[in-house]
């Protein structure tokens, strides 16, 4: 005791004048239990997609807690406007409550149902163990592993599809490197074909497993795993009406034409008569009529107060992003929105951009009105 008073007399250092560290109440987790209760969490989280953008993170732990005791909730947000991506992250505290939560998988969810999926960490977990494995084995003089594929070519996409869109449906996976759609350069169309090459190779194993057979924009997405997912050449709107057959293109799955995704004019399918399919009827002009925005008799818009006014202001956010936008006029009774723009180029951009895309949970179209019809509104 006398020792240890005088240590403390000498501020805390020992008899060689060095300082005395306290005894730790509290060392540092073993790197091995950290792993493991890291990995434990993992498995109790499920991946939950379509969730309406105007939910909250205390709305969704409210949703889930029907199905346990929910420990955690992680909303993917934009992180310029902090505006919701529709897609989250909901941790459980027990197995039997994962399997709860995934139960909920096509329940609507603030009008419209809900995508729940099983987390991909032991997926993740064995493909990163076999990947070591075969390094290790490399190192020792064994035979050099394998690089496996990280690319992915997408077929069957609604032409609306943009870019954004994709990032939106396959990034929950993990992280994306790069992705390039198929246009046609004569008439800016989409091909319906997407090649998307992700970072790590299980990502893009587990994504082509969860997405292929998906409903997207009314169309059923074939998903495919390939070694190498060049874009394809650009092709002349003649030669896409030509009814030429394409043999099975780099990127796509073996013996895989064009003819056997079923788009029109090619490999003798003709081609439908007049404009694309999604194009404008209307002459062009500086107005554009929005339809399906909203449900006219829907719960939220009959009883949320500020729904309009949020609408509005994500409306003119949108679409101001193509052009000027002078005014936006929403008709409450069809679920119709009018916007004028300072420009038909504009109001091109926006029909281009948004005719087909979905907005919360609603396929919408796009199309140019008359001066008399927006007035009139």
């Amino acid at each position: 005791r006398d020792r240890e008073r005088g240590d403390d007399r000498n501020g805390g250092r020992d008899r060689n004048g060095q300082e005395r560290k306290a005894p730790s109440s509290s060392p540092e987790a073993d790197p091995v239990e950290r792993e493991r209760e890291e990995a434990m969490r993992d498995d109790l989280t499920v991946l939950v997609q379509r969730i309406h953008p105007r939910a909250d993170d205390f709305e969704i732990f409210e949703f889930f807690s029907q199905a346990g005791k929910v420990r955690d909730i992680r909303l993917i947000r934009d992180q310029r406007s902090g505006k919701s991506k529709g897609v989250g992250y909901v941790e459980m505290y027990d197995p039997q409550s994962v399997m709860q939560a995934l139960a909920l998988n096509g329940i609507a969810f603030k009008g419209q149902p809900l995508l729940v999926q099983a987390s991909m960490a032991e997926k993740n977990r064995l493909a990163q163990a076999a990947k070591n494995v075969a390094a290790a084995s490399a190192m020792m003089g064994g035979a050099a592993p394998q690089a496996e594929p990280n690319k992915l070519v997408v077929s069957e996409l609604h032409p609306h599809i943009s870019k954004e869109d994709v990032t939106e449906v396959f990034s929950p996976f993990g992280q994306v490197q790069d992705i390039q759609m198929a246009t046609d350069p004569a008439t800016g169309a989409g091909l319906g074909i997407a090649n998307i090459t992700f970072v790590n190779p299980s990502e893009a194993r587990d994504a082509m497993t969860q997405l292929n057979g998906l409903e997207l924009a009314g169309k059923r997405i074939v998903v495919s795993l390939v070694a190498d997912t060049p874009i394809p050449p650009a092709m002349p709107a003649a030669f896409l009406s030509a009814g030429l057959g394409l043999p099975g293109m780099g990127g796509m799955m073996p013996g895989m034409g064009l003819a056997a995704l079923g788009m029109p004019g090619m490999a003798g399918v003709p081609a439908p008569p007049g404009p694309p399919p999604g194009a404008p009827a209307m002459p062009p002009s500086d107005f554009v009529l929005m339809k399906n925005m909203f449900d006219p008799n829907g719960e939220e818009e009959r009883n949320d107060k500020d729904f309009f006014v949020d609408l509005r202001e994500d409306i003119m956010e949108e679409t101001g992003k193509n052009g000027t936008v002078l005014d936006c006029k929403i008709d409450k009774s069809s679920g119709f929105v009018y916007l004028k723009f300072a420009d038909q180029d504009g109001a091109g951009k926006t029909i281009n951009k948004l005719n087909g895309r979905w907005f919360a949970g609603k396929q919408i179209t796009a199309e140019f009105c008359e001066e008399e019809k927006f007035e009139t509104a």
